[in-house]
């Protein structure tokens, strides 16, 4: 729960640290995944409804104040906001799974005053996901390496992370390149 207000250590460094932990004996997988991932939603739940609790016109003027150095004209913030409502569900899920970004989704969506059970059930599901994805890691480096070394170890697997969400990325816009092509293509 801390990692959503004092982001200082990192919550796949220390997911790390439990798996290793686990290992060692001092609690079951199963237990350790489960505990995590309550204590993150709830950092989670905690920071939706705070800036929920704001209410529609000062949520509209923070919009408005953080759109214009992002270069969002003001007469466009409603359809940018009725479109990420749109998708919620699957950025709530999706970016639960990113370093550093998951930390913000639930103000993001706090402010978008989008469907909070929609919200809260997916963002359950990508943090149950990166907790065992972390937990597991950190448990199963521990029983094949010998010395493991969970900085060493917490950077690799940060390093990986990064490299496949990379790839990603670079898939995906490739794929909406074609289909680009594609469209106008067939428009001529």
């Amino acid at each position: 729960m801390a990692e959503r207000f004092l982001p200082v250590i990192p919550s796949y460094g220390l997911l790390l640290s439990v798996g290793i932990s686990v290992s060692d004996g001092a609690w079951s997988l199963p237990a350790a995944i489960l505990a995590t991932s309550f204590g993150s939603f709830v950092g989670c739940a905690a920071c939706f409804y705070c800036v929920r609790a704001l209410g529609d016109n000062r949520s509209m003027r923070i919009l408005s104040l953080v759109s214009r150095p992002s270069g969002i004209p003001r007469d466009r913030i409603n359809d940018r906001i009725a479109s990420l409502r749109h998708r919620q569900t699957m950025l709530a899920f999706g970016l639960q799974l990113v370093p550093t970004i998951r930390l913000f989704v639930p103000i993001l969506v706090g402010f978008l005053r989008g469907n909070s059970q929609g919200f809260l059930l997916a963002s359950a599901a990508g943090i149950l996901t990166w907790s065992s994805l972390f937990v597991g890691i950190g448990f199963f480096a521990s029983h094949k390496i010998e010395d493991t070394n969970s900085t060493v170890l917490a950077v690799a697997v940060l390093v990986c992370v990064l490299l496949a969400e990379f790839a990603v990325l670079w898939v995906t816009r490739r794929v909406q390149s074609i289909r680009n092509v594609g469209n106008a293509s067939w428009q001529n």
